[in-house]
Parts: structure tokens; C-alpha cells; sequence
């Protein structure tokens, strides 16, 4: 069948994500249909105004526009993305129609675009792309997948990339670390009581006096609430005040308390005696993990960096108070072998009703036989924004234990009840309905199926065109598409109506195991609860799992009696 000629306009991206239309261009018959990938590291005034973005695009327009068997399928651009992370959107919509067979060729100005991790872009080029018959190309470096010879170019290109990463890591690094050395200021945020004034810390005027009386506070033995409690009666709290000094606008509704925290923080921040620590933390770029704390011997300590707002002696006074605190603490809440985690059964699915906070597991007694849970933001707020909801850990564990095992004969009744029903004539007679259904639509599906396959051979033998193939071949994979929805819906549909109808096999596997356990365990908590909620009138609401299924198996137990 003749081909009609036709035009087609290409959708360009440039630099600034705007969208641009090109010259209309004639469509060749190609038998790769192109992903034109670009990307850019950091959007800068300079990068825009050589745009970058959609300089590489033409050069990929250009390439693709000389080789006669190539046609563009899309162009995708990510914009201010590292190249050794492989998250970004504009990459992952490429893969996204790869997989979805909508392109069979990815063509990039250089490897680095692709990526500059050689593990992952190693991977994609030696593994993925292979795998999905797709071709890559790497136009200024000269790669080419589909020609010989090219296994040992990428590997070198792809480890200088990753080494290039390395050693600009490592080079800003000495940059800071000399900076440290010199007193500079010049990475995170500015400690509250200080401003930064030409990289140098000195004290703020407006807060200094407030750290100071935050120090002299607990030398004077005030716990760390009764701290935040005062001062949130009296002063902002650091992120209150920096909005202010921002010049934002403060409302009354916008005004957060101190918490224990917070104050805490300021007590045990080596800045207010004088000194830089840098290096607690570390973010690792090449492999995207994130910051993770660093041992404390590879923190970076400069001394006598600015004017202190507290004496060494007192700082060293308030850590000393800070670890016999702690120790008292252990002594009377977790010492003498008591383990908390052992007996808060519950962890993270309690909650309070009203502020929707974990409540807080405490033992109050040296014996730690009184267990209680309390809400975290009565507990840790200045203003005791939420009320105690004090209640007793064995009183919720027995209510929890007791939903949990009167949903489990729940469950067996109702599973009972519908066996014994479906056994009924009526019911065995809707199964065969359902059945022979499901086997008049797995007989229309493999047609479809077949039919399918046929038209690509049609394409292949150059009896229909591109645009035909494309058109009847969406047609027909919506149909597909159809088909196995309702034979979906017939096969559950007769399952119900089984004479040996059961519950789902992993839920039934649960109920076995529990069944007769006479005690709440974490391991039941973990099996069945979601979520636990303390009402301000200690009125427990037990959420479980399996919930929604249980009230579908009694709904379906209630129809089955009816009939």
C-alpha cells in the first residue's frame, strides 16, 4: 500500500522549559523512532544565555535529521538535575515510553548527559537498553550500540565522568576546611543569638541576652520544659524570629512555642562557647543516600572562631548536668535491665485523637510495673498544646487483645456461614453461570490476541502503513485490555459463589496462628492493628488491618443468608 506524504511539527523544549514549535519537516520512513534526551546540571544567568538546553537538542535535532532511518519520537530535558542522580522526571518519562515499546533509539549529546555515576550508567547502557532493544548513541563521543568494537570506549568514558564528580567532591571540600581554618562562617544555618556579618559570626544584639538566660536557667537546676515554658511566654522562638528579621509578618495563630528541644540544642552547641564543630554530618552525592552522622573523631573542631556568648567553664558545667541527667533518667525509666521497647506492645500506632501525635510510652514507678501512655505534645510543648490523655498501657493492650480476637470469630463465623450457603442450589447454579461466561470471554481474548499478532505481520510484510498499524493496533489492545477486565470480574464473581469458598490464604494464615494466644504479643500488633487512637475521654478506637475485609466477608455472609 503507497505511503501518504505528510508533515509533522516537532514540540522542542528549551532551556527554560518553554516549548517551542520547529519547521515542519517531511516524515521519513524510518525504523527508529527517536527519545532525544538533554540534560543540564545548574540553571544559571549564563547557561541561558547560551541555552545550553536546547544547544544540545539542536545537535541532536541536526544528527537525527542526517541519518535517513531515524525519526523523532519526543525530546526530554531535565533542568538543574545532577548527573549522578538518576531521579529526574524528564529521564524517567523516557524510560517510562521505552518500556512501553514508544521508542526504540536514545540519543544523547555525550555520555555525561546520560549520567555521571559509572555503575548506573553502566548498567542502563550495557543491561537495560539491550534488554529493551533499544539503541543508544552518544553523539560527540562517538558511541554507538549498534556498532562492534565500542565495549571497551564506554566503560573508560563513563569511569572518567564519575572520577570528574569525585574530584570536584573533593576539592570543595578543601575549600571549606580552609575556610574553617580562617574563622569564615560560611556553610549552614546561623546559630540563633548570632548574625553573620563579612563570613563572621558575631553576637546578635536582639537574642544574645536570651541564650545567655537560657544557660544561667539550667545552671540554676530549671528542667529544659520549665525553660521552654518561660520563654514561651516571653520571647519568639528561633524559627518566629527569623521570620520577623526576614520581614515577614507574624500572627498570633503563626506563633509556635519553645520546645524542650529547641532548648536543649542551644545547650549542648559547642558555637555559644566560641567554637566551629563542622563535619557532625555528611551527605554522600555519588550515591544519594542522604545526610548520615559522622564519629565524633571526624568532626572538624576550630577553636576561639568568634566571641563566645557563654564561658568555657559554664558550658562545660551544663554537658556534665546534661549526662547525669541522662543517667537518672536511664536509672528510673530504663535501668536495672528494663527494656521499654519490650513492653510498649503498640510503638508507633497509638496515636492521640486530638493533636494526632505517637503517644509517649513512660513507666513511673522504680519497679516499672505502672506503664502509661501519654500524648508527645503535651509532653514536649511549652504551652501544653494538647491535654494528657493519660491512660493506662494494660488497659489499651487488653481492649486492642479483645478487637483483635472478636474480629478473628468474626471471621471464622461469617467464612462458615457462606460455605455453608454457597452449598445451596441456587448458588451452585450462579457458579456455573459465572464459569461458563469467564470461559466465552478467554476465547474472544485469545481471537483478539491472535488477530493482534496478525496485524503486525501485516506491517512487517508492508500491507498496511505505519499510521494504520499504530491506529487498528491501539484498537485492539483496548479491546484486549476489556476482555481481561471482565474476565477478571467473572472469576471473582464465581469465587464467591464456590461451594469451598475461603478467605484470602495470607489473611487465613494469620487468624490460624493467633487464634488461641491468650495475651496481646508484638507480633500480633504487627499482624492486625493499624492504628490505635486515644480520645481525650480515653475512649480507645482500634483500627485493624484486615478491617475492610472482614466487613466485605460479613456483607457477603448477610446476602448469602438472605437468598
Amino acid at each position: 500500500m503507497a505511503r501518504k506524504s505528510k508533515k509533522i511539527n516537532f514540540v522542542n523544549v528549551n532551556d527554560l522549559g518553554q516549548q517551542t514549535v520547529a519547521a515542519s519537516v517531511p516524515v521519513k520512513s524510518a525504523c527508529y523512532k527517536v527519545g532525544l534526551y538533554a540534560r543540564l546540571s545548574e540553571e544559571t544567568e549564563a547557561n541561558r544565555e547560551r541555552a545550553t538546553i536546547e544547544t544540545q537538542m539542536e545537535l541532536l535535532r541536526k544528527f537525527v535529521a542526517e541519518n535517513d532511518d531515524m525519526v523523532i519520537f519526543k525530546e526530554y530535558a531535565d533542568i538543574s538535575y545532577s548527573g549522578t542522580n538518576f531521579e529526574r522526571p524528564g529521564f524517567e518519562e523516557m524510560i517510562k515510553d521505552m518500556r512501553n515499546g514508544l521508542l526504540n533509539c536514545v540519543v544523547v549529546k555525550d555520555l555525561s548527559r546520560l549520567g555521571r555515576n559509572y555503575v548506573e550508567t553502566g548498567n542502563y547502557i550495557e543491561r537495560v537498553f539491550p534488554f529493551f532493544d533499544v539503541r543508544f548513541i552518544a553523539v560527540t563521543d562517538g558511541y554507538d550500540s549498534n556498532k562492534s568494537g565500542e565495549e571497551l570506549l564506554m566503560p573508560l568514558k563513563n569511569m572518567v565522568n564519575e572520577m570528574y564528580v569525585k574530584d570536584l567532591s573533593d576539592k570543595m571540600k578543601s575549600a571549606y576546611k580552609a575556610k574553617w581554618s580562617n574563622g569564615e562562617f560560611c556553610a549552614g544555618k546561623v546559630p540563633y543569638g548570632y548574625l553573620k556579618e563579612s563570613k563572621r559570626l558575631i553576637p546578635d544584639p536582639e537574642t544574645r541576652d536570651i541564650v545567655v538566660r537560657i544557660y544561667q536557667m539550667f545552671l540554676a537546676e530549671s528542667s529544659l520544659k520549665e525553660i521552654s515554658r518561660t520563654l514561651s511566654k516571653e520571647v519568639l522562638n528561633p524559627s518566629s524570629y527569623k521570620k520577623v528579621k526576614k520581614g515577614g509578618q507574624i500572627g498570633k495563630e503563626d506563633v509556635t512555642d519553645w520546645r524542650s528541644a529547641t532548648v536543649r540544642h542551644i545547650l549542648t552547641s559547642e558555637v555559644y562557647a566560641g567554637d566551629y564543630v563542622h563535619n557532625k554530618q555528611k551527605r554522600s552525592k555519588l550515591e544519594n543516600v542522604g545526610k548520615v552522622k559522622q564519629p565524633a573523631d571526624q568532626w572538624v573542631i576550630i577553636r576561639d572562631t568568634h566571641e563566645p556568648l557563654i564561658s568555657r567553664e559554664d558550658f562545660n558545667r551544663v554537658q556534665e548536668m546534661l549526662d547525669k541527667n541522662v543517667r537518672n533518667f536511664h536509672d528510673t525509666h530504663g535501668g536495672n535491665g528494663f527494656n521499654h521497647a519490650q513492653f510498649n506492645l503498640l510503638g508507633k500506632r497509638i496515636v492521640c485523637a486530638d493533636c494526632g501525635k505517637v503517644m509517649g510510652f513512660r513507666t513511673e514507678n522504680k519497679n516499672h510495673t505502672n506503664r502509661t501512655y501519654r500524648c508527645k505534645t503535651y509532653l514536649d510543648t511549652a504551652r501544653n498544646e494538647c491535654t494528657s490523655h493519660k491512660i493506662s498501657a494494660d488497659a489499651v493492650n487488653n481492649a486492642v487483645f479483645n478487637e483483635i480476637r472478636e474480629h478473628m470469630r468474626a471471621c471464622i463465623d461469617a467464612e462458615e456461614t457462606v460455605r455453608r450457603m454457597n452449598a445451596k442450589t441456587e448458588n451452585l447454579k450462579k457458579y456455573d453461570i459465572y464459569g461458563k461466561e469467564a470461559d466465552r470471554i478467554r476465547k474472544e481474548l485469545q481471537k483478539t490476541t491472535e488477530v493482534k499478532a496478525g496485524i503486525f505481520e501485516d506491517y512487517r510484510d508492508k500491507l498496511i502503513d505505519e499510521e494504520q498499524y499504530v491506529q487498528i493496533s491501539e484498537q485492539y489492545a483496548a479491546k484486549i485490555k476489556e476482555l481481561s477486565a471482565r474476565l477478571e470480574e467473572m472469576l471473582k464473581a464465581q469465587a464467591v459463589f464456590a461451594s469451598d469458598y475461603h478467605i484470602d490464604e495470607d489473611w487465613k494464615a494469620v487468624i490460624d496462628k493467633y487464634l488461641n494466644k491468650r495475651k496481646l504479643t508484638k507480633e500480633m500488633v504487627e499482624a492486625f492493628v493499624d492504628k490505635v487512637v486515644i480520645h481525650d475521654n480515653l475512649r480507645i478506637e482500634v483500627h485493624l488491618i484486615y478491617e475492610d475485609v472482614l466487613n466485605d466477608l460479613q456483607s457477603l455472609s448477610a446476602e448469602r443468608e438472605a437468598v
